[in-house]
């Protein structure tokens, strides 16, 4: 691996000299629910995005993770975890923001049914947003989006991993995460194209040190022939690799999300938009744009001075441990440790016979599928018993301390 040094006073990352760049935008996860959703009602989106415009303006293309559709349909599917969406108004709000591109491949997008993931799809065609990562089937979702823009081809795919909502052959949903079939569509699109994107939605919720699988997967598609590999999902910001040349961003955390939920804590709030500038195709320059959605995500802001610095080491410090493999894993061993009891309680609850009329019998039902189906809960689940069966849960254990911490936004 490239060791990848933030600078502390510009956020950027030099990977190669250019005297002109074709630069592209990447924005987190957006969900302008609850709270969020008031100020783009009252005809406020510009203002929610004001202190970032400058950011989000005169970019070559841009792109935003659309974590919500777009419906007032009241059709919720069944799934373990919460069922999102927000007003069609707000669209609005990606509007206002001018982004190119919204990218559809995660685990709300089909949260209301096939027919919602259509109605969101032809929301933002009519918008003049173009969507990647979901469509009317499987074929359709992995379909990449191919931009031709002041003479550069950008190729864009974009895979979730395998909650709800994903589409098979014949049901509308988000493009799923098959490693080996993505590899081979990764490299079909790159053999046409200047510049190819991959974008991931996956990985283990609140987790802020990506696990084995996620550095072994995402390094993959860069070897296989990915410009950049940008991810999401963890709900707080994840480092940055440069892998042979290639930029991985781990997580780029939320860029406006409201919750209500105690859980979620500091790094709910705090993420960090990546500018990358292309040259010949290849990743020159990365530049680190820290921002946050507190207190209720009414508006995005960017850090400066002592906080913007402060993020900064903390990104960078995440970084470095991504760097080393076996830190990897026990910080994963350790995290497997602080959801043991979570997970496995789920264990010793009657899952099957379900009662269809009894919320909470599918509940369990939903819950135990998504722990065997979902990458992220697979891997946590398998993990956490090959630790058990060897005996390490003191070993495993030693770095939870430090992991709390990385977990509070502290080092």
């Amino acid at each position: 691996m490239d060791r990848t040094n933030i600078n502390l006073k510009t956020g950027s990352v030099i990977m190669g000299e250019a005297s002109e760049t074709f630069n592209i935008l990447l924005a987190g996860d957006l969900c302008p629910r609850m709270q969020a959703e008031n100020p783009i009602l009252s005809g406020n989106s510009a203002t929610m995005l004001a202190d970032v415009m400058d950011e989000l303006s005169g970019n070559d293309l841009s792109l935003i993770n659309l974590e919500t559709p777009l419906t007032e349909a009241d059709t919720p599917i069944m799934k373990s975890g919460p069922n999102l969406k927000v007003t069609p108004k707000c669209i609005e709000l990606l509007k206002a923001g001018g982004w190119d591109v919204a990218v559809c491949a995660n685990n709300h997008i089909g949260d209301y049914g096939p027919d919602v993931v259509m109605e969101t799809l032809e929301r933002l065609t009519t918008a003049d947003i173009a969507a990647v990562g979901a469509g009317a089937n499987r074929e359709a979702a992995e379909k990449p989006l191919v931009i031709n823009k002041k003479g550069v081809k950008t190729a864009i795919l974009a895979f979730a991993e395998n909650e709800f909502g994903t589409a098979d052959d014949h049901t509308p949903g988000a493009n799923p995460l098959l490693p080996l079939r993505n590899i081979s569509q990764i490299r079909a699109a790159a053999a046409n194209a200047d510049i190819t994107l991959v974008l991931i939605h996956g990985g283990n919720e609140f987790n802020p040190i990506p696990s084995p699988r996620m550095t072994e997967t995402y390094r993959a598609f860069a070897e296989a022939g990915a410009s950049a590999v940008i991810a999401g999902h963890t709900h707080c910001p994840q480092g940055i690799e440069i892998w042979k040349g290639v930029p991985i961003i781990y997580s780029l955390s939320n860029f406006l999300f409201d919750t209500s939920s105690i859980y979620h804590g500091y790094n709910w709030w705090y993420g960090y938009m990546v500018r990358l500038g292309f040259t010949a195709g290849k990743a020159v320059k990365l530049e680190v744009i820290p921002h946050h959605c507190a207190p209720h995500a009414e508006q995005v802001c960017l850090l400066r001075g002592e906080e913007r610095e402060k993020f900064l080491i903390y990104l960078d410090h995440i970084s470095r441990i991504i760097a080393d493999d076996l830190e990897v894993k026990k910080y994963f061993d350790a995290w497997c440790m602080k959801n043991i009891n979570g997970y496995f309680a789920r264990l010793g609850i009657p899952f099957h016979p379900t009662d269809w009329n009894d919320p909470a019998s599918v509940s369990d039902l939903m819950a135990m599928r998504n722990m065997f189906t979902c990458e992220a809960h697979n891997e946590l689940t398998t993990s956490t018993l090959r630790i058990l069966e060897e005996r390490r849960e003191t070993e495993a254990s030693a770095y939870l301390p430090r992991l709390l911490r990385l977990c509070n936004g502290e080092i």
